[in-house]
């Protein structure tokens, strides 16, 4: 009797993972900048790109949201969530819009700032001026603003091949402690306003 329960408890060890405390941590606040920067930001105006990379067996591959998971991230609109479930990130394009979204569900705000600045930095450092550019607060939302300006030869080049001063870009970090207690933040991309 003692030889078969001893036999159980050890069949049983070998099927259980390891503990998840084994494991290492996923950085929220890492995946949620990485995938922005790689995907939205390194896509931006070729979101059909964006999706391909998004599929199984592809270099930027997540998980696609049922229709009905992914209505609270679409609004009413038409388009797809993409998920990484351990770390509560989801990214999201918008078909009508053509815009590509990024929702972090835990993790530190000024954290996930910090990381995106260092991030779009370290990206974009040799083509633009990467800067803060500010906040705005409304009601219980605080929205960061992030201000990429083309620079050196590839301003010269957007500026020979359009005749005309280029847009930069905007990078808008959207948090708020108490709108929504299952959503930490949301980052979206945009030309700037001059």
């Amino acid at each position: 009797m003692k030889i078969r329960a001893v036999s159980t408890v050890v069949l049983f060890l070998l099927a259980v993972p390891p503990a998840l405390a084994d494991e290492p941590a996923v950085d929220t606040v890492e995946v949620a900048s990485g995938t922005f920067v790689r995907g939205c930001v390194g896509h931006m105006g070729a979101y059909a790109e964006l999706r391909d990379k998004l599929q199984p067996g592809h270099d930027l591959y997540l998980p696609q949201l049922s229709p009905s998971a992914a209505k609270p991230f679409l609004q009413g609109r038409e388009g797809e969530a993409y998920a990484r479930f351990d770390a509560g990130v989801t990214l999201v394009l918008i078909k009508g819009e053509d815009q590509c979204v990024v929702f972090m569900q835990k993790g530190s705000a000024d954290s996930l700032y910090k990381q995106l600045d260092k991030d779009l930095r370290a990206a974009l450092g040799r083509s633009f001026t990467v800067q803060a550019a500010g906040r705005e607060v409304k009601g219980p939302l605080v929205a960061r603003f992030i201000d990429m300006t083309p620079t050196g030869d590839y301003r010269a080049e957007l500026l020979k091949r359009h005749g005309a001063e280029p847009v930069g870009l905007r990078a808008i970090l959207t948090t708020s402690e108490t709108a929504n207690p299952n959503l930490r933040a949301i980052i979206t991309i945009g030309t700037r306003q001059p």
